[in-house]
């Protein structure tokens, strides 16, 4: 009777085993997260070195560079508040594995001043080193699991893209973004582009960092509109840097200002 019984039991202690095997299969690895500039660009630092007396004061070369930067910057925020906001939330959020679904799931509550509370729900999906991503958001009653984002990566959040919708009234393409880590921080060198149907299709913002250049932070505007292009390149720390822009200075040279964001002769 024993013996019988032990025949029994070792199937199932081996089909127990498969299974537990079969769903570490399954699992994987947990993807890293797309550093949280990837999805909108970091343009604090270009004014921070400078007090808003001084900002006033000056309307040349860092002047004209300042407005564009903040100009775009405004825009870029104004749409894309709740989705940057919701991806951030996920930032430090424990993920948790699905078996059934076969995603690996982020899901966080967050607050957006004057607009309420929200929750968003971040699911990927591996396959070999390719990460697939999608951000649903929730707001009550109101709005249940919108995708306000999509994208892709590599496993290892070197580089990948995202796709931001307008709003779950017009669920349509509202910018794109392609970008690529710096080492293992979160900054990254990242590309925006409009997809919104308008004067401003195809309009995009770069914005890159060289931490072994002088001039270490970089933006690259082209206006689709006004057929025009400004490259802005500053030091981080110092607030010293140049501007170029054939529309407003009316030539292909590069303008500079120097620490105290007066004019400066270009070296």
């Amino acid at each position: 009777m024993k013996r019988l019984i032990a025949w029994v039991l070792i199937p199932l202690v081996m089909l127990s085993a498969c299974s537990e095997e079969g769903d570490g299969d399954l699992q994987g690895a947990e993807p890293v997260l797309p550093p949280t500039s990837s999805m909108a660009p970091e343009f604090g630092s270009f004014s921070s070195s400078s007090e808003s007396g001084r900002q006033a004061a000056v309307i040349s070369n860092w002047g004209y560079a300042a407005v564009n930067v903040a100009v775009y910057s405004s825009i870029l925020y104004q749409h894309l508040v709740v989705p940057v906001t919701a991806f951030k939330a996920t930032v430090g959020t424990q993920a948790q594995f699905d078996v059934e679904s076969g995603l690996w799931i982020w899901e966080r509550s967050f607050n957006v001043p004057n607009k309420g509370e929200y929750q968003v729900k971040l699911t990927a999906s591996v396959d070999g080193t390719d990460v697939s991503w999608i951000g649903y958001i929730s707001l009550g009653s109101t709005i249940e699991e919108f995708v306000w984002f999509d994208g892709a990566s590599q496993l290892d959040g070197s580089a990948g893209s995202w796709t931001l919708y307008e709003s779950p009234e017009n669920p349509s393409a509202w910018l794109s973004s392609e970008w690529s880590r710096i080492d293992d921080s979160e900054q990254a060198n990242v590309t925006f582009t409009v997809e919104k149907e308008g004067d401003n299709l195809g309009s995009s913002v770069s914005y890159s960092v060289d931490l072994n250049a002088d001039l270490d932070r970089s933006v690259m505007i082209t206006d689709v509109s006004a057929s025009n292009e400004i490259y802005v390149d500053w030091n981080h720390e110092a607030g010293y840097g140049q501007v170029k822009s054939h529309a407003y200075f009316q030539d292909e040279l590069y303008h500079c200002w120097d620490a105290q964001l007066m004019d400066a002769t270009c070296e």
